[in-house]
């Protein structure tokens, strides 16, 4: 396919650095012949090709992109003699080619590239790659298209528009919906292959699916609705997505049971943008009996019509045969999303008599990447264990991918599920064993064998023990960055330093004192042994041993890997005979990257970290009542609810060789904070919170995702229609990746909203973000940053500036920054929007122009804020 071809010589391409006032290919549509439509909607079978080039591991946020050097891809067609520098392509130069779309699915190879000799230096590092990738999507007529784009697809372009963020796990919950006009119109793909999400191959795919819709609202692919069991719900909660066909505002305005003794709770009203898609979220109090379908009617209405109109949603729901077998439940996220989780309650057969209480522990099982917990693989997984003394739950996280690795968005669902289980019991009129909801033993494979080590290294204070099985470390040493464009070291430094909470090699300090079974098969070629190996070194140099097996043979995956070699005696003396969290040794320590992720662990939790681009540290020593405590980078901590084998807190607590005074009566709200003076002391003042920096505000860029109701998108009267669709881009990948809720609003703030906010361009005069105490401000002119020293460094607007940074809302709550100098500014912005892990966003990005080709290299100032919501002083400004 080559559209409005012009040949452009090599030479000129090379001569000049900026080709950004050649429009070489209209995006608007061109007249077809009628023979050319089979259907209304086509999608082009050729393709063309610009690549490989050169991509680190999870850097595609960063831009990055070589061709945006040359007036970027929009600018350019096809040309048999076009070629441009390439470290990847045979000669220093790559060009274009051709590929054949089968079904909509597009392959993207580049056999003429050494793969092998790449891998053999760099690793699976070498293999991740970029390209462009372009086609067209045909329409016989004028019509609205759902267009759903998946797989190796990082952005792509469609009618003159560019849109951030592709469906890489193929969830399809939001497509993009456009209208328009009968004719051909070019589609333009970003390609990029991701270790993670594709394999260690040389080749990947992406797919595109055009969907003619009529309009009004539909309904989409994954309604949430939970088990029946012995004829009756175990959940209430039911989600529906639905998306907005239309060209106007929809208000969803009602929902009933298709029959009258359906009865229907919980319900509120909620509006859709034109485009939007969206969880409808209600309780289904009773069914019919002996049901097996669940009929709903949900009812909505064009703002500013009086008409309404009704769609049907049907769900065949899932019939368990008795109580003790796996069923799914369902509960609300932390973020007011429906869940689900996989409940196996304890069996009637379960050799409970060692346990001396009638309250059974928590067996958590984590799924590995882009298993679903609800099918056969993961709740059959322990039909060979079906006599546990425990309540088995497998969670979702959110999606198949856990959300983001059961990190900031998967393990809230992960305690979540937990937290739900005395709701179900209430529901199904459970009358036998009760639960300990503060008592774990930890299991996960692959992923989940990460998301293990992270609940290990997070939650130490409630976990019995675990069994991490086949699990990596972190992304940085699963696939390692080398391949990322040349940037300052320091401002490489910030990135990394962003993934800290996530590098669980660095927190190997916080196992000490857990059983730990450790598991691989030794052949595995998906996640090399080598992270177990690692990892049992490294918490053998913290003088704790971890019971390690390579099981030899075997590769990543194998029937019985969950109950095979020493699991079942392990799992059955630790929920069996053993079923209590394990008292600490007298020497201890507690190592923290972000005092938001992070629980307890001897009753001690870290609220903030002097500088919090550095790991933070307390070592503890337990002599009789007396504790001696020696902190590094830890500004404020507290006492908890004590470890659950300790009955009393300390009579005498040493801090840093100084003695801390408490009250007589403990009081829940006190901390100790380390004084200006550099003496530490007891405060009771509960308020520290509105001020500073607290809790689930800590972290890199991700702290926004601790939202604690739907996001709110503020998109302010006189947007442009830029921001506009960048908002309608923000929610869509918000519920592509996370299965979030957002709502898109012209309202600045809302004192009862309880979600995290985003809002586009420069903040109003009267959020925290616009104040003179808050270190960015933007003008029309600059972007001022006042670092650490109290010096304010001005950014001079040029074209592609953009910026990205979080601000305090009262509440705990957080805003997110969205602002650009123009589109191509606010662009680069939105794609740091924090939708994958291992990214590395600090709290605050400026982008230059350069970043378009350089990435993290081009970055103007990026770092973290500290406790006050100052810059921190390894920001670089």
């Amino acid at each position: 396919m080559h559209l409005h071809e012009i040949t452009i010589p090599t030479f000129l391409i090379m001569q000049l650095p900026l080709l950004s006032a050649l429009r070489i290919l209209a995006s608007v549509s061109s007249p077809i012949p009628t023979q050319s439509c089979p259907r209304a909607v086509n999608i082009s079978t050729s393709w063309d090709l610009l690549g490989p080039f050169q991509l680190g591991t999870r850097e595609a946020e960063w831009t990055g992109d070589p061709v945006s050097r040359y007036g970027g891809f929009g600018a350019l067609s096809f040309s048999s003699n076009g070629s441009f520098p390439s470290a990847l392509a045979p000669n220093g130069t790559a060009g274009w080619s051709a590929a054949t779309a089968s079904g909509g699915n597009v392959l993207v190879s580049f056999p003429e590239v050494d793969w092998d000799a790449l891998r053999s230096v760099y690793g699976w590092s070498a293999l991740q790659f970029q390209a462009w990738a372009r086609g067209e999507v045909v329409l016989c007529s004028e019509a609205t298209v759902a267009l759903y784009i998946s797989g190796a697809a990082a952005e792509f372009s469609i009618a003159g528009r560019r849109h951030v963020g592709g469906d890489y796990y193929e969830f399809r919950r939001a497509p993009l919906v456009v209208r328009l006009p009968a004719g051909r119109h070019a589609i333009d793909v970003r390609v990029t292959h991701d270790i993670r999400a594709f394999g260690g191959v040389d080749s990947v795919k992406f797919r595109v699916e055009a969907v003619v819709v009529e309009g009004g609202m539909s309904v989409g692919e994954g309604v949430v609705v939970p088990d029946v069991v012995e004829g009756r719900l175990v959940g209430e909660w039911v989600s529906v997505p639905v998306r907005n066909d239309g060209v106007d505002w929809i208000q969803v305005v009602g929902v009933r049971g298709k029959r009258n003794s359906t009865r229907v709770a919980g319900f509120e009203s909620v509006r859709l943008a034109p485009g939007q898609s969206r969880p409808i979220k209600f309780r289904v109090t009773d069914v019919p009996a002996n049901t097996t379908t669940l009929e709903m009617v949900l009812r909505y209405r064009r703002e500013g019509g009086i008409e309404d109109h009704e769609v049907p949603v049907t769900k065949y729901l899932n019939l368990i045969e008795h109580w003790y077998q796996p069923q799914k439940y369902t509960f609300l996220h932390p973020s007011g999303i429906v869940s689900y989780a996989v409940l196996r309650p304890p069996s009637p057969n379960a050799p409970c008599k060692a346990v001396l209480e009638k309250k059974l522990p928590i067996f958590l099982s984590l799924h590995g990447a882009g298993v679903e917990a609800d099918n056969p693989q993961s709740k059959e997984s322990y039909d060979g264990l079906p006599d546990l003394c425990a309540w088995l739950v497998l969670p979702s996280g959110g999606t198949t991918w856990s959300g983001d690795d059961w990190h900031r968005w998967g393990f809230p669902d992960v305690e979540a599920a937990i937290a739900a289980i005395p709701r179900w019991m209430k529901k199904v009129n459970w009358t036998r064993q009760g639960v300990h909801l503060d008592r774990w033993v930890v299991s996960g494979h692959s992923n989940g064998g990460q998301g293990t080590w992270y609940a290990l290294t997070h939650r130490s204070d409630n976990i019995i023990a675990a069994a991490p099985l086949s699990g990596y470390l972190s992304i940085p040493v699963y696939v390692p960055y080398h391949m990322w464009h040349e940037s300052d070291p320091r401002k490489n430094a910030i990135v990394l330093a962003s993934l800290n909470s996530y590098k669980h090699e660095l927190l190997a300090p916080n196992v000490r004192g857990t059983p730990v079974l450790q598991q691989h098969g030794r052949d595995d070629d998906n996640v090399p042994v080598y992270h177990s190996r690692r990892m049992h070194q490294l918490i053998a140099e913290e003088d704790w041993l971890t019971e390690y097996w390579e099981i030899p043979h075997k590769g990543h995956w194998w029937e019985g890997v969950m109950t095979d070699s020493r699991l079942p005696e392990f799992l059955r003396h630790h929920l069996n005979d053993k079923p209590v969290v394990p008292e600490l040794p007298d020497k201890f320590s507690l190592v923290v990257a972000n005092p938001a992720d992070m629980g307890s662990r001897g009753g001690i939790i870290v609220d903030q970290l002097e500088e919090p681009d550095r790991i933070g540290r307390i070592d503890v020593e337990v002599q009789g009542s007396t504790w001696s405590l020696t902190t590094s980078n830890i500004r404020r901590w507290h006492f908890a609810g004590l470890r659950s084998y300790t009955s009393e807190y300390p009579e005498r607590v040493i801090v840093d060789e100084q003695a801390v005074v408490f009250p007589a009566v403990w009081n829940p709200s006190s901390t100790v904070l380390l004084s200006n003076s550099g003496s530490w002391m007891v405060t009771e003042d509960a308020d520290w919170r509105e001020g500073e920096r607290a809790r689930r505000q800590c972290g890199a860029l991700d702290a926004f995702l601790a939202s604690r109701g739907p996001f709110r998108i503020m998109v302010p009267t006189g947007a442009t229609a830029f921001e506009r669709a960048a908002a309608l881009d923000v929610s869509r990948n918000l519920y592509q990746f996370f299965a979030a809720d957002t709502e898109i609003t012209s309202q600045l703030e809302d004192t009862s909203a309880d979600g995290n906010a985003v809002i586009f361009g420069r903040p109003s005069p009267d959020l925290a973000c616009a104040t003179d105490s808050f270190p960015i401000t933007i003008s029309d002119k600059a972007v001022e940053i006042t670092d650490a020293m109290g010096k304010t460094k001005r950014l001079k607007i040029e074209s592609g500036m953009g910026a990205i940074y979080i601000c305090p809302l009262p509440r705990g709550r957080l805003m997110l920054v969205l602002w650009g100098a123009d589109e191509a500014g606010l662009l680069a912005a939105t794609r740091l929007l924090p939708l994958r892990t291992g990214v590395g966003q600090p709290d605050f990005v400026v982008i230059g122009r350069d970043s378009s080709w350089a990435g993290v290299g081009g970055a103007k100032a990026l770092g973290m804020f500290d406790s006050t919501w100052r810059v921190s002083r390894a920001s670089y400004v």
